[in-house]
């Protein structure tokens, strides 16, 4: 007979596997998760999947230029998310708000909700306490992995709910701690439900290993990596669970100092700046779940921040309803919010992008991959591509690309460079820019080349863009969309993409010395 902790973990699973929620969200974590850092083309290849999701890209973006991560400034584009945050770093978020956004779209007065809450302020706190730690974590990291520290309870929240009041009321009812109703209730801690889901999803190994909480012998004084990230993740969720309990603030308040000193060798002088920090992450997260488009009026665990903090007004009047009214809003954040599907907006921000790019150090790796992710938003093309010409043959293989199939591409899209009559090489050697409006024009179709015919779409349009220095053919952008979407390309987005590809020739020409 299976034991009560083992028909919990099977059950919960089979919920998981069999939830229409999920299955395709956890084959884009497949996804993800294959990508190693030391992989040269694993940068584009990710930021590839994160752009076929919208809302996804919406979200990173806005959680980038948000209070946590605001010392890089704004960032408008993926690729320099990447570049900026390192790539495990966008890596991790990326997947966090995958997992959160679906949990989300649950009532928002659950006990879900109120995790969720609970998780958010406590991966804001890590990030603020971190950040008065010099050189304890990662900031990004101790973000994520104390977010996600109570993955476990997350995961009954959101497929075992009813699970959750028994919980209560054996709280309740036996007066006993939430760790031990949890054991009575399910059988098995919070802990290992959420480190078995996360091997079950396959979620990097950090974020896994730091759902373990962290007691007693176990916080040393020489910690490692891996050990930093589990100190900064209990001590943050530890001091939420307080914040979310019953009772004075005064009495919270000597709780959360005496739990700090129990980690004096990991953060010195904590003690006597974490009122302050706490009381700082109260508003950044009002700040953050605005960015995330979340409801905190009715969550029970805001209302207790609310209620601690010296700095968040909850009386009725006109800064509650600044707060709290879905009617109002700011002519800033309404133009925010159109600019997000603005293709204008889209340009001008992937090629400040660049500029801030070329002025710091940068690599042109790096300027490419913005310009064909700008590129990529700002026209809703199909597929772009970069491709560059071979050192010591005539051809000009993909380097980078956004699009469907861009591995399969690679295997057939090669240009042969030299006195050829195609749509190609008339674009290089007479170093001009194309538009070509419908590919099955019969005059067009007599000048592609033969690799290409019956392998692109015959209703497509495309643009090529060479890149020519010095009267030598380095490489070329290539834009594809269907036809009947041409009619949205104003002439102010290929003026913008003769910027983009300006920007690119200046790039090439400051790092190669031309």
């Amino acid at each position: 007979m299976p034991t009560h902790k083992e028909e919990t973990l099977s059950r919960l699973l089979l919920e998981i596997r069999h939830s229409p929620d999920f299955p395709a969200m956890t084959g884009t974590i497949s996804l993800i998760n294959k990508f190693k850092t030391a992989e040269v083309s694993s940068v584009s290849e990710f930021a590839n999947i994160i752009l076929k999701d919208y809302a996804l890209t919406s979200r990173l973006l806005k959680i980038v230029n948000s209070v946590g991560y605001s010392q890089f400034g704004e960032v408008t584009t993926i690729s320099r998310a990447i570049i900026l945050l390192g790539f495990e770093n966008v890596k991790n978020l990326a997947l966090t708000l995958m997992l959160f956004e679906q949990f989300q779209k649950r009532d928002s007065g659950s006990e879900l909700m109120n995790t969720l809450m609970q998780s958010y302020y406590s991966g804001i706190l890590a990030q603020n306490i971190v950040g008065e730690s010099q050189n304890f974590a990662d900031r990004e990291e101790a973000f994520i992995c104390s977010m996600l520290h109570a993955f476990g309870k997350i995961m009954v929240a959101f497929y075992l709910p009813k699970k959750l009041d028994d919980i209560k009321a054996c709280m309740t009812e036996r007066n006993e701690s939430e760790g031990s109703a949890v054991l009575t209730v399910l059988g098995v801690s919070y802990e290992e439900i959420g480190m078995t889901v996360a091997k079950e999803w396959n979620l990097p190994k950090k974020i896994m290993l730091s759902m373990h909480n962290l007691r007693g012998n176990e916080i040393t004084k020489s910690p490692n990596e891996q050990e930093r990230l589990n100190s900064i993740a209990t001590l943050s969720n530890d001091i939420s669970v307080i914040l979310a309990s019953n009772g004075e603030k005064a009495d919270k308040d000597e709780k959360i100092k005496k739990l700090v000193s129990s980690y004096s060798d990991h953060y010195k002088n904590l003690g006597e700046k974490i009122t302050a920090i706490v009381d700082t992450a109260v508003q950044d997260l009002v700040d953050f779940s605005s960015t995330l488009k979340v409801d905190i009026k009715t969550i029970p665990f805001s209302t207790q921040l609310f209620a601690w903090s010296q700095n968040i007004s909850t009386a009725d009047g006109a800064d509650s309803i600044l707060q709290t009214s879905d009617a109002l809003d700011t002519l800033d954040s309404l133009f925010e919010e159109e600019n997000v599907e603005n293709p204008e907006a889209i340009f001008t921000n992937g090629i400040q992008d660049i500029n801030h790019s070329i002025v710091s150090s940068f690599s042109l790796n790096d300027v490419v991959r913005i310009a064909i992710e700008t590129i990529y938003r700002g026209m809703g093309a199909t597929s772009v591509l970069f491709l560059v010409k071979d050192t010591k043959l005539p051809v000009m293989s993909i380097r980078f690309g956004f699009g469907n199939d861009i591995e399969a591409l690679k295997c057939w899209f090669k240009v042969e460079v030299g006195n050829k009559n195609d749509i190609f090489n008339i674009a290089i050697n007479k170093q001009a820019d194309y538009v070509v409006k419908d590919i099955s024009a019969p005059d067009i179709m007599r000048m592609l080349p033969d690799w290409y015919k019956g392998k692109v779409s015959s209703s497509s349009f495309i643009i090529i863009l060479p890149i020519i220095i010095n009267a030598k053919p380095l490489g070329v952008f290539y834009i594809e969309g269907e036809k009947n979407s041409f009619k949205n390309v104003t002439k102010g987005m290929l003026n913008y993409l003769k910027i983009l590809r300006d920007q690119t020739v200046l790039a090439v020409k400051q790092k190669q010395g031309y």
